[in-house]
């Protein structure tokens, strides 16, 4: 009679054992541990983008934009200055580098020139109107402290909170005040912004995601990498940041726009 094979049972039991050692070890996949220095109190998040705000006070540079609503595929080259806490222009080029139309927004009044429909615009600053040139649902103050590595913070909130995100090891400071919520999150190690969700009445509006911090000087490092979303409409653009200049000096007239002689204004 040929012996019976020995048994394996053993030896899975082993490997089993092994795995187990290995997860306690290394934690749970995907999570990330909440820092021992971790604090519930918002004021010094608050702190830290305020002092962003002060540091980075104006930025100018080139962006390439993927935008993508539904399956359909767009993708722009803009020129862009910003300078805090409210002005913006954007100017969009050909392929061949040319200007086919310049947005500016001074905080109070947005205006567009559309070059190649020979049609000047003019109205409030508001995301409604910025979305002509960035199809989301975004301030155009929103857009350029983004830009900037930062975003505008609620007024007044009513509640502020801080938690830790173990997916992402992201520290997060939520506002809420009525129906809106701005969630914004925050890398611990240099406490600069990765992420931002604006929900209104329980649905987001919109959500962004910085990336690719060109280094680790909190006041000088930019975020090379933004993608913007907008479920409600289903649209996303991918941003890439080239050719930066942090705090220029930019003269009042780039925040300004007048239409060409013969040109009337027409209202946004």
């Amino acid at each position: 009679m040929r012996p019976a094979p020995p048994a394996r049972r053993p030896i899975v039991a082993l490997w089993a054992t092994l795995g187990l050692l290995a997860l306690s070890l290394t934690g749970c996949p995907g999570r990330h541990t909440r820092p021992d220095d971790f604090s519930e109190d918002p004021a010094p998040l608050l702190a830290a983008v305020r002092a962003r705000n002060a540091q980075v006070r104006s930025l100018t540079g080139e962006l390439k934009l993927e935008v993508w609503r539904g399956s359909e595929r767009v993708r722009l080259t803009q020129l862009f200055a910003v300078q805090a806490p409210d002005r913006l222009r954007l100017s969009v080029l050909t392929p061949f580098g040319q200007e086919l139309s310049v947005l500016v927004s001074d905080g109070q009044t947005l205006s567009i020139w559309a070059q190649d429909e020979r049609r000047f615009y003019r109205g409030e600053a508001n995301a409604k109107n910025l979305s002509r040139l960035v199809p989301v649902p975004l301030a155009p103050d929103a857009l350029g402290a983004l830009l900037r590595g930062s975003v505008p913070l609620m007024a007044e909130p009513e509640r502020q909170t801080v938690t830790w995100d173990a997916e992402n090891g992201w520290v997060v400071l939520t506002l809420t005040r009525d129906d809106a919520e701005e969630r914004i999150s925050f890398e611990p190690a240099h406490t600069r912004v990765t992420a931002l969700r604006l929900r209104q009445a329980g649905r987001t509006v919109l959500s962004a995601r910085l990336g690719q911090y060109d280094g680790t000087d909190a006041r000088q490092a930019m975020p090379r990498r933004l993608r913007l979303e907008a479920p409600t409409i289903d649209t996303r653009i991918d941003v890439d940041v080239a050719e930066v200049t942090v705090n220029p000096e930019l003269p009042a007239e780039a925040f300004q726009l007048s239409p060409p002689r013969g040109i009337e204004v027409e209202p946004l």
